[in-house]
């Protein structure tokens, strides 16, 4: 099964599905103006909703951006890409982000859950891996308890763009096989 626009998913606490233009305002809430997110990742906290509205737009035209949305609020916290750059050898890239108030919730390890799934399953691939920064103890946290296991480390690959302060970038996977094996 391919996926669509229109598709979603649900998990305990959360609905996964596309973005929409209309989304702009309440991702800008959810985490366009945190500051902390500009130590892992550039043009972070964006200071205009123009920016947010040229960032949705760009996502809404991507199959494979996901905006992960509370149930019980209705609330936008986040998102979660899973790119493909290697189709034939079939290699997925995630990346994610959630908002500050809204960390400490499980959103991205249950998220993250449910898109493995879902392209190991219906995309066939054979292995996901992600990249984060070294300090993002996290982000670490998150991907290791999902079973993904490191791989590299780079050497001041990454960057604080609050600070200009750098440091090592480290790249981790997944395997069809690891993944299914634990769930």
């Amino acid at each position: 099964m391919r996926i669509n626009y229109e598709t979603t998913y649900e998990t305990d606490q959360l609905l996964i599905r596309h973005f929409l233009l209309d989304d702009a305002e309440m991702c800008m809430e959810s985490w366009g103006k945190d500051v902390n997110l500009g130590k892992y990742i550039i043009n972070y906290p964006m200071k205009e909703i123009s920016q947010m509205k040229k960032f949705v737009r760009g996502m809404s035209e991507q199959i494979n951006c996901w905006l992960l949305i509370e149930k019980k609020r209705n609330e936008i916290v986040g998102y979660i890409t899973i790119d493909i750059p290697y189709e034939p050898l079939k290699v997925g890239e995630v990346g994610y982000i959630i908002g500050e108030k809204y960390q400490g919730n499980k959103y991205s390890y249950e998220a993250l859950k449910c898109l493995l799934h879902v392209y190991f399953t219906d995309f066939d691939l054979d292995l996901i891996e992600a990249k984060y920064n070294s300090s993002n103890k996290a982000s670490a946290s998150i991907l290791h308890r999902l079973g993904f296991k490191q791989e590299a480390l780079l050497r001041d690959r990454r960057m604080n763009f609050l600070t200009g302060e750098k440091s090592d970038m480290v790249i981790c996977s997944i395997t069809k096989n690891e993944f299914e094996a634990q769930n």
